[in-house]
């Protein structure tokens, strides 16, 4: 995204519950928010979206009134379709991929087309009733480009050009560029866009992410940087992976799912999350176009990674593959800050010995953990041993089959 962003001061950072992440009502407010008459977040109507197949998007100020569904639009369509059933699940589909080009994000729709490819195979999940949940007739879509309120390349361009002739340099000529590309309202709600509700498009349990993660060089970009190299595109995959469900009880998709690398490589998958910490060492070498960002990501990353594992009480992990031991640690360092989890479920995930040694290490950091699942995970006897002095005297259930 490239764009400065502040950094949240210490008691920002503990002001934020569990709630925020966890109810689908945070979404709706943010969507419903205005700032100086202008909504920071707008979100694509799913049905509009996939009749532009084989065009370019626009940004999101050139697009038409049609493109977009409401606040209150979206919570109607949750509460027709049982409020998401067990799952809980929102109307609500987040797109995480990088930009082509720093002028346009999409020049030649090929991410686009790929976006429709997949909404168009998912469409039917996302409207088939099953139990509780009553299915959705519409989806909002959460794209940065058309989402926010992006700059004016021709004011920007136009500013660059009167600082350049007037004999400024080309930094202070870019510094101009930048100012003039977006109203004074317009930076107010970017800026809240981007520092308020970031965290909860990606994050937010309810919401389901789709990560294009092919390299922009493949499309024809000449882009050095491709997604697992860029700064912002590694904050939305470790916010989207931290506390989401793996399976879902109800609804026939799952919450993550990479698209894939290209044509010569297949998904990578879900990956196991990684705690603040982890995360200050992971973005050190990651691109950003505003170098600035980086501070400022690693603090938005541990602010919302302390409200949501601060609050969360259940943890569910069926189904991801056998973590390394890297990743194990990484797991027990977040669950070192679920200070009111409840529920862990390992179930069939091959931690195996040295992940049951991790998580044997987080277990005094749980003192409310009750539910420990985990079946066929292949800890073998000497993982059993370990964990079971750790679980101790607590009542609850410790599951290991």
């Amino acid at each position: 995204m490239g764009c400065f962003i502040k950094v949240p001061k210490k008691e920002e950072q503990e002001s934020f519950d569990l709630a925020r992440y966890t109810d689908a009502a945070s979404l709706f407010d943010a969507l419903a928010f205005t700032v100086d008459d202008l909504h920071p977040v707008r979100l694509v109507r799913m049905t509009w979206l996939l009749q532009q197949r084989g065009t370019v998007l626009k940004r999101r100020q050139e697009l038409p009134e049609k493109a977009f569904v409401s606040a209150d639009e979206l919570r109607a369509v949750w509460e027709a379709g049982g409020r998401g059933g067990k799952d809980q699940v929102a109307p609500i589909v987040t797109i995480s991929f990088c930009w082509d080009s720093r002028e346009h994000p999409d020049p030649d729709g090929v991410q686009l087309n790929l976006v429709i490819d997949t909404l168009e195979k998912e469409r039917r999940n996302y409207s088939t009733a099953r139990d509780d949940f009553k299915g959705f007739s519409e989806m909002g879509i959460f794209w940065d480009w058309p989402s926010l309120l992006q700059g004016d390349p021709i004011k920007a361009e136009e500013a660059r050009a009167a600082a350049l002739r007037q004999g400024k340099t080309e930094e202070d000529a870019q510094e101009a560029a930048d100012k003039a590309k977006r109203t004074p309202a317009e930076k107010a709600a970017f800026k809240h866009g981007l520092e308020e509700t970031m965290d909860l498009w990606y994050a937010h349990q309810a919401t389901t992410v789709l990560l294009l993660t092919q390299h922009p060089r493949e499309r024809g970009s000449a882009r050095e940087w491709g997604y697992d190299q860029s700064g912002w595109t590694t904050y939305e995959r470790c916010s989207a992976e931290q506390i989401k469900r793996v399976s879902r009880f109800q609804e026939n998709w799952t919450a993550v799912a990479d698209l894939g690398q290209g044509a010569r490589a297949e998904a990578a998958g879900r990956r196991w999350p990684v705690g603040p910490d982890e995360f200050d060492q992971l973005i050190e070498d990651r691109s950003f176009t505003n170098g600035a960002d980086r501070e400022a990501v690693k603090a938005l990353f541990r602010r919302m990674s302390r409200a949501q594992l601060g609050g969360v009480t259940t943890l569910d992990f069926d189904g991801m593959p056998p973590p390394t031991p890297e990743q194990a640690a990484g797991l027990a360092s977040c669950l070192r800050l679920c200070a009111r989890l409840q529920e862990l479920d390992l179930t069939g995930c091959q931690i195996g010995a040295e992940g049951a040694r991790a998580l044997a290490g987080a277990l005094p950091s749980l003192p409310g953990l009750q539910e420990l699942y985990l079946g066929g995970t292949s800890i073998g006897r000497d993982g059993e041993a370990v964990l079971r002095a750790a679980w101790g005297s607590r009542g609850g259930s410790l599951w290991v089959s």
